[in-house]
């Protein structure tokens, strides 16, 4: 029996990795073969598919290593390990943790999709990931940053530049963005230094966000949409959405979205703004899917990645720590009242671009007519 065991950050609150696992169980489903699929989660996930996974993982572990132990049985019992999508590469005791699945597998056909590579925290991590990236069948990395390093470290793996996962999720049967009259403007933050314990540069960051969000709403008389993509109580992004509110002027008017597990109900949600303005990367990602105008709040080269990828507009991309409120607030506006010029890359080509992480999977079985419908393979 073909069992295939999907690892990565899933059933966490976290809106892109739930993107990442619904499109990698779609295509498994589709694409290999696969008689059996279980996911790592602490929680049972129910998908708009119609899949239902139980939890794999323990939500409050009752000894060290818990979770460790279960993944390793899990791991067991399957014939094929798939690392779906993220940027899932960077750290040694990760890295050796998927290595350890990998071995414990029944089979040797292990492929990691979409993912992102580095930067890595130290030497071992490098180490670490070139036999991980030897390891496998075949990875698709989802940006040139990433995939040069992957040439650098482990220039004979099978290593193809191929796109994030996120786009296949238009292509699941049954769901259709419906086009829907559009107001207000989204904000998708993230708490990039309150993770790393330097507020002080937090609460400035938020208060150049928040006066050109006050800025921009005396221009526009736009409302603002705080939209939750990490509902953890604590390491989420309620908390930084409040503070940045708290800081807005008493005339702006403001509402709060929170985290949705269903990632194509939030990709719909994104298509009902005038334009989005995102740290998040998948908030940038789905708002680019819905055709949504985004100005990107760049935290980390894979923000930047993803920019240059779908040629987003040079003047829409800025680095979060250090940015003009003014610039920001005259964007907004002067795409407000004159239309923001679109990305260069089509979403069509993106989801193109995305099938290919399942191509190499697809000249590899006896259904190759399955993939005439993606006209760039």
């Amino acid at each position: 029996m073909n069992k295939s065991l999907l690892v990565g950050y899933y059933g966490m609150q976290n809106t892109g990795d739930d993107a990442l696992m619904n499109a990698t169980v779609w295509g498994a489903r589709r694409f290999l073969g696969t008689d059996e699929l279980s996911v790592t989660s602490p929680k049972t996930i129910k998908l708009y598919s119609g899949d239902n996974f139980s939890s794999t993982l323990a939500g409050t572990q009752r000894f060290s290593g818990q979770n460790r132990l279960k993944s390793y049985l899990r791991a067991l019992d399957s014939s094929r390990i798939i690392f779906g999508g993220g940027s899932v590469l960077h750290n040694a005791r990760d890295i050796n943790l998927k290595r350890d699945l990998m071995r414990l597998s029944r089979g040797r056909s292990h492929l990691a999709l979409g993912v992102g590579i580095g930067p890595f925290t130290d030497t071992r991590a490098e180490q670490s990931c070139k036999r991980f990236l030897n390891a496998c069948e075949f990875v698709g990395v989802r940006d040139a940053v990433s995939y040069d390093i992957a040439q650098s470290i482990a220039p004979h793996a099978n290593v193809v530049f191929t796109f994030d996962l996120a786009p296949q999720l238009l292509n699941i049967e049954g769901f259709e963005i419906v086009p829907v009259k559009r107001k207000g403007i989204a904000v998708c933050l993230c708490p990039k230094e309150r993770l790393s314990g330097n507020l002080q540069a937090e609460h400035l960051r938020l208060k150049n966000i928040a006066n050109a969000l006050d800025s921009q709403y005396r221009l526009t008389q736009e409302p603002i949409v705080f939209v939750g993509f990490n509902g953890h109580p604590e390491l989420g992004d309620h908390q930084v959405h409040k503070e940045v509110s708290s800081l807005l002027s008493s005339d702006t008017v403001f509402s709060f979205v929170e985290y949705d597990s269903n990632p194509l109900r939030v990709m719909q949600r994104m298509a009902t703004f005038k334009l989005a303005i995102c740290m998040r990367l998948h908030a940038a990602v789905f708002s680019y899917l819905a055709r949504t105008p985004f100005i990107s709040l760049n935290y980390h080269s894979k923000c930047e990645q993803w920019n240059k990828q779908v040629v987003l507009p040079e003047r829409y991309s800025f680095d979060s720590t250090d940015f003009d409120p003014k610039i920001l607030a005259n964007e907004v506006y002067r795409g407000i009242v004159d239309g923001f010029d679109p990305c260069e890359l089509s979403v069509n080509q993106a989801i193109n671009l995305s099938m290919e992480n399942w191509r190499y999977c697809y000249e590899n079985t006896k259904h190759p007519h399955d993939f005439s419908c993606y006209s760039t393979l």
